[in-house]
């Protein structure tokens, strides 16, 4: 039991000994009732994903619940598992109202995989995009840059996604792999971060008369979606802070299979 909070039952009560759970249950006591309280990522939803997955297939609460209790002392691997969670937990919602027919797990093959009630499959890769930001060690402001939104820094969603192909190779099979980025952090949150760095940037064209534009947008002509890497990325899906209902889609015009399963 968490002093001051009123825990809902779980499936597995020792993870509300753990100090991701701990930290969230903090949360929870801080912001209810506040402008700060985030109703798509919080204790609740947190407890609310374990106890409806594990009724579903408890092999797959467990091996979330494994990785919390492993990774407890990495906030931000922990932060990507309650991503899969998310991710997870919205399928399992559309198998239960018959739109979906299951939901698999498989480390070797994807985060998430979910089988459509045609029988066809999508494969899913959940990335969770948080800036690091340093912390001031004298109490004094720190300056700080946030560069997700571009195409060549370490932290940018294109070489994340980059690093992520290449090491896990799951996205170099042909079918319909997709990649889920959950934006979590309110600095990052809306379109422009994930689409300005898989294109290549937002730019403006003006002209020689003062305050007139000719023309803005996006670049796509050098996007990485046209890489050899994403020949078999189907699509990228991205939400903001917990909200997967409102996520936006971008169809991947590169992508080779003419003949998924």
């Amino acid at each position: 039991m968490i002093a001051g909070v009123l825990v809902p039952l779980v499936f597995e009560e020792s993870l509300l000994e753990t100090e991701y759970f701990r930290k969230y249950a903090l949360g929870k006591e801080k912001t209810q009732g506040t402008v700060c309280f985030n109703p798509y990522r919080n204790f609740d939803v947190l407890c609310s994903l374990f106890n409806h997955i594990s009724q579903y297939n408890l092999r797959h609460a467990r091996s979330f619940a494994k990785r919390i209790k492993t990774q407890d002392n990495d906030w931000t691997s922990c932060e990507a598992v309650f991503t899969e969670l998310i991710v997870y937990g919205y399928y399992l919602r559309l198998r239960n109202e018959g739109l979906v027919r299951s939901i698999n797990i498989e480390e070797s093959e994807a985060d998430v995989i979910v089988e459509r009630s045609d029988q066809t499959h999508m494969h899913l890769e959940a990335m969770c995009v948080m800036p690091s930001f340093p912390e001031s060690q004298d109490g004094k402001p720190v300056v700080y840059s946030v560069k997700t939104h571009t195409q060549d820094a370490p932290s940018s969603i294109r070489q994340k996604l980059l690093r992520k192909i290449e090491k896990q190779g799951q996205m170099s099979k042909p079918r319909e792999n997709f990649v889920v980025v959950e934006l979590n952090d309110t600095s990052i949150v809306g379109d422009f971060h994930v689409l300005s760095s898989l294109s290549d940037g937002y730019k403006v064209s003006g002209c020689r008369e003062p305050g007139k534009i000719l023309r803005s947008g996006y670049d796509w002509s050098k996007t990485f979606l046209a890489w050899p890497q994403a020949r078999y990325l189907k699509g990228i899906i991205w939400f903001d802070r917990g909200d997967y209902e409102a996520r936006r889609v971008l169809i991947n015009p590169y992508f080779q299979i003419s003949n998924t399963e």
